[in-house]
């Protein structure tokens, strides 16, 4: 990704999201804790750790990515969010500031977890809980939005739930709506759909 994309976004985030004085908090947190934490090195090392191929498997959705995910498919108070794959928790915060959803973040690399779960207290937000747990493992039973950056054909998903994925539909036969989304990467498209 081009120096100049990255500058972009952190200007789009600052002047879109930063009118809000909590959240705005908590992004300064992120940034600050990641002058003395790479989330790209601690996550190489954990994936190191336990042996696996695949071990720079980390990214993170732009906020204006996820604003759009949201408007797409009406994302608001009455849905229960859960990430998987949720990182350092930056996604999950924005979602209950900005859509008023419940949000829980599945994510493995238990670092992540920990300061996400600190930064949570700290700043004393409701509606917004992380657990750190292999996916695989993740209880999905209380969401009405599944959002993963990739594909695991082995989740049990709840009948009813919308589930939102990049690249690919998780099931192409029960695609409501497919859209363009941006990472520092590239653009892709993203899926929305139900699972009967």
């Amino acid at each position: 990704m081009s120096t100049f994309r990255i500058w972009k976004d952190r200007f789009d985030a600052i002047r879109l999201y930063y009118k809000r004085p909590k959240f705005a908090l908590i992004d300064l947190s992120f940034g600050l804790l990641g002058l003395f934490m790479n989330p790209y090195r601690t996550c190489r090392k954990f994936l190191q750790k336990r042996g696996e191929e695949n071990i720079y498997a980390y990214g993170e959705t732009p906020y204006t990515t996820y604003e759009k995910i949201a408007k797409e498919c009406g994302i608001g108070p009455n849905d229960t969010w859960i990430e998987l794959g949720a990182g350092r928790g930056k996604g999950c915060f924005w979602l209950n500031h900005f859509t008023g959803c419940k949000v829980i973040g599945v994510e493995w690399v238990p670092s992540f977890v920990y300061f996400a779960k600190l930064l949570k207290r700290l700043f004393r937000i409701k509606n917004v809980q992380f657990e750190c747990i292999d996916i695989k493992k993740a209880d999905l039973s209380g969401a009405t939005v599944i959002y993963l950056y990739g594909l695991w054909l082995d989740l049990k998903i709840p009948k009813g739930a919308k589930v939102i994925t990049t690249g690919e539909p998780l099931y192409s036969n029960r695609v409501l709506k497919s859209f363009w989304v941006r990472f520092p990467w590239g653009r892709t498209t993203a899926y929305l759909q139900e699972i009967e």
